[in-house]
């Protein structure tokens, strides 16, 4: 996507906005994972590009709702091409295809899940296993 018309984390905004249609920025940020603040901030590039634009908000006043403009489409339309030729051919170099792969990597999600929960609970207990030490 080097040449692209978008870096591989401005093509996920944009298709976040593309696949929700018209959305609050904090479902926006839901759905990408992000701090409010930082899709905010990634909000403001995007309107300075003229490829998204803010829609008043049907229920809540407080809030407006994000859409792609028509550059902004066509932007994503030319990002998503070149990403679909680029994940064609990095399938084709798996292996044993996508499953297992995808398998794979949900087992490295779990265990760096697993090791974060219980490194959280080891934080609280590195004190006493500190002073258990030093005894």
């Amino acid at each position: 996507m080097r040449d692209g018309p978008l870096t591989p984390g401005e093509y996920a905004v944009y298709s976040a906005i593309f696949e929700l249609e018209a959305a609050s920025p904090t479902e926006l940020a839901a759905r990408l994972g992000m701090r409010l603040t930082t899709f905010v901030d990634q909000l403001r590039v995007i309107q300075g590009r003229g490829h998204a634009r803010r829609l008043e908000h049907p229920t809540d006043g407080r809030s407006y709702r994000v859409v792609l403009t028509a550059a902004g489409r066509t932007a994503q339309r030319t990002a998503n091409r070149q990403f679909e030729a680029t994940y064609q051919a990095f399938t084709f170099h798996l292996p044993e295809g996508v499953e297992p792969a995808k398998q794979a990597l949900d087992m490295v999600r779990q265990a760096a899940d697993l090791a974060l929960a219980a490194g959280s609970a080891l934080a609280g207990a590195a004190p006493v296993a500190r002073a258990v030490a030093r005894s």
